[in-house]
């Protein structure tokens, strides 16, 4: 009896280990390895990708979009969607005329259920595009591309992809950004391919290529380097190899496989003459810093350094993500470049997408060429000088345009980044001023990273249309001077709804709002206007054209954070009393995307960072349902009131959902938070007296969202379908 209990323990210790190796770990042995190994649906013909149909083949051109796990009041690694979530947003992208949806990198079991049954049995499915993902830990450490941790774990998640896509994994290890479950749906079938990596740093490969130990040489079954091939893409070659080696070997087929390129790591070499610059201009006051210098541009990857053998039978592509990065790039090429890209250059039109740049790059590759993501922004803020907010319509029109021209010029296609909007996302210019312990419980419409979706989440909020219709009395705060004031907070701002007889565009009204007790002013410099309490904004009404909201300088926060970088002066050194009477414009700042080939240190214009007047308020329709709808509309006029709304970080609030505010710059030297439950409020035309302010309480219950198609959705759609 004692002998029997332990055979039969072992022989379930031996199948626990069988279990764990076979499904943790993707263990196999291969029983058969002369079985012939055969492409999956999708196969490669010199620049085109042909898809497999009725046993022919004809070319597939991608309309893609990337998903992603975010939502509102979760964080994108919490994997949060059901698989509800999942089928309405498939069945919606289809509506839209995609073919293809773009996963960045391993999701949830749930994504791969949601996929499996949405495909089943239909006729025109969805393909995936599926990728794998650098930790930006690591992508942007210490070490270089083969540390274990970095090409290690790439080729763990290939794996990993590999075994997921065929319905044979399972990932206990909670590894950010990447899902985890019990993955049993076999979905090959539609996989359009697959995808290493996102985006290189370029000091990570910069440091890789120069390491004296690493080779450029790789020469594997499926993916061999060129002779001027560098050890970053004799790492990249291997990987890929080792990926397709894994799923020849164990499901006898194989898919497409690139990797990820961007204007930062492309191939590319532009002028560097820094040595002879600073000699020539170091008596002229000017300092040489040459194209390549400015625009950080330390590397090159080039996917045609990497060739697939005989043995690769699905294919190989090159990918890029594209986004403006510069204007007349071609200018500044290397002279050995510009000599060896002459007829490329010759060929290409400077006036396409991009200035001619994704034209450039199709006719310089011999495989084919597809954009895994390209988008806009309908944020309010902006990161660049030359990207200013820009409306859904505005964002549908260029996505659309962009895409035609792509393919007009040889891409195979693009994927638009992305579907929805992504709460939890950051941007240099606005990251300072946030507190991110709930950053996904409120859309910060001011945070350029915010907006590229085709789909916003919309909270439950008081739409600036001109209409007091969805208003209640309790929303009332004051009455003044023969006005009426009402405020309504939200997870985008600050609603207020002014009424009255004399409301209109030829009246000026004005608001002044008291955050904090460390600063504030009862009287502006500029106008006779008094308060009863200290004021740290005010919001002037004055018409359709010439309507903002300014700050009190010593709560301004693009000076306590950017000074220097915009003038040059230390906020810290002089700085503004409590009490200052000045209010100021609020102001963004943006990066200077002039390329020069040298800067002049006497051009300030040049130096340093330019900015734009955020706070100035646009008038139009605010409501998705009315036919002139304004996406970036901050007030409407309507029958004797005006409906306005203030973004959260406008008002100098870092977190509404713990109603967390600046605290005062200079006692903290930079940005601190306090609490605040209460706001102070006023309202007046421009001739009252002094302005009474009344309490308006803060609080942050239970927000409701909807999911709203944004019109950019509606004319992709036009374009796809």
């Amino acid at each position: 009896m004692k002998r029997f209990m332990i055979v039969i323990i072992a022989a379930g210790v031996l199948g626990l280990a069988a279990f764990y190796g076979l499904w943790n770990y993707g263990f196999y042995i291969d029983m058969d390895p002369n079985a012939p190994v055969e492409s999956a649906a999708f196969t490669v013909d010199g620049t085109r990708i042909l898809m497999k149909v009725d046993g022919r083949s004809e070319e597939f051109q991608i309309k893609g979009v990337e998903i992603s796990a975010s939502m509102p009041e979760h964080a994108a690694s919490e994997f949060a969607p059901e698989k509800e979530d999942y089928l309405r947003w498939f069945s919606q992208i289809m509506e839209m005329g995609a073919n293809t949806i773009k996963a960045a990198g391993i999701m949830d079991d749930t994504f791969y259920e949601a996929f499996w049954e949405f495909n089943t049995d239909r006729d025109d499915p969805l393909y995936l595009l599926q990728g794998i993902l650098v930790q930006d830990a690591v992508n942007y450490g210490p070490g270089d591309a083969y540390e274990d941790d970095y090409m290690g774990q790439l080729l763990e998640d290939g794996r990993q992809m590999v075994d997921v896509i065929h319905g044979n994994r399972l990932i206990m290890k909670n590894v950010p950004g990447k899902g985890q479950g019990w993955y049993t749906k076999d979905i090959s079938r539609w996989v359009l391919g697959f995808l290493v990596g996102s985006e290189w740093s370029g000091d990570t490969v910069a440091y890789t290529d120069h390491e004296t130990t690493r080779s450029g040489t790789y020469a594997g079954s499926y993916f061999t380097t060129a002779e001027d091939a560098t050890p970053f893409e004799a790492m990249l070659a291997s990987v890929m190899d080792e990926i397709t080696e894994y799923e020849s070997s164990k499901y006898k087929e194989q898919h497409l496989i690139g990797f990820a390129n961007t204007p930062d790591t492309d191939p590319l070499e532009y002028r560097d003459d820094y040595d002879e610059l600073q000699e020539k201009y170091s008596h002229s006051g000017k300092t040489g810093v040459t194209y390549a210098r400015q625009l950080n541009k330390i590397c090159q990857i080039d996917a045609e350094h990497i060739q697939p053998t005989g043995k690769m039978k699905a294919g190989y592509f090159a990918a890029y993500s594209l986004y403006d990065f510069c204007s007349d790039f071609y200018k500044y090429l290397s002279e050995e470049q510009t000599d060896k890209l002459a007829d490329v250059l010759a060929e290409t039109d400077k006036t396409g997408s991009y200035d001619g740049y994704a034209e450039f790059l199709a006719r310089y590759h011999t495989m084919p060429i597809v954009c895994i993501g390209y988008g806009f922004t309908t944020a309010r803020g902006s990161v660049s000088e030359n990207g200013f907010p820009i409306t859904e319509k505005e964002q549908g029109e260029r996505l659309v345009g962009i895409y035609e021209d792509l393919c007009s010029t040889g891409w195979s296609g693009a994927v638009i980044r992305s579907w929805q909007d992504r709460w939890e996302l950051k941007s240099w210019n606005t990251a300072y001023a946030q507190e991110f312990t709930n950053n996904s419980m409120w859309h910060d419409i001011q945070t350029e990273a915010q907006g590229y979706g085709l789909m916003e989440f919309s909270a439950e909020r008081r739409t600036a249309d001109g209409s007091a219709d969805d208003w209640e009395k309790e929303d009332i705060v004051c009455k003044n001077d023969g006005f009426t004031l009402s405020a309504y907070a939200d997870a985008e701002g600050l609603a207020l709804l002014i009424q009255g007889e004399e409301v209109s565009p030829e009246t000026a009204l004005y608001i002044p709002v008291d955050t904090t007790d460390k600063s504030g002013s009862r009287t502006v410099s500029s106008t006779d206007l008094s308060f009863s309490r200290p004021a740290d904004f005010l919001i002037c009404m004055n018409g359709k054209e010439n309507s903002r909201i300014l700050v009190q300088e010593r709560y301004e926060s693009v000076r306590a954070n950017f000074q220097q970088e915009i003038n040059g002066e230390d906020a810290y050194v002089s700085y503004p009393t409590k009490d200052s009477d000045v209010f100021r414009p609020i102001n963004m700042a943006t990066k200077n995307s002039t390329m020069v080939e040298y800067v002049d240190y006497t051009n300030r214009e040049l130096k340093y960072l330019p900015t734009y007047e955020t706070g100035k308020l646009r008038h139009g329709n605010g409501d998705p349902e009315s036919e002139d709808y304004d996406s970036l509309a901050d007030f409407c006029y309507g029958e004797d009131c005006v409906e306005i709304r203030i973004p959260w970080a406008l008002l100098n609030v870092a977190n509404p959902s713990d109603m967390l505010i600046h605290d005062d710059y200079y006692e903290n030297y930079g940005v601190d938070f306090i609490g605040a439950d209460k706001f102070w409020l006023g309202i007046a035309g421009k001739s009252a007296g002094e302005i009474k302010m009344e309490e308006f309480p803060l609080s942050w219950g239970k927000k409701t969202y909807e999911e709203r198609l944004k019109q950019s959705y509606k004319i992709v759609q036009a374009a796809w379908r």
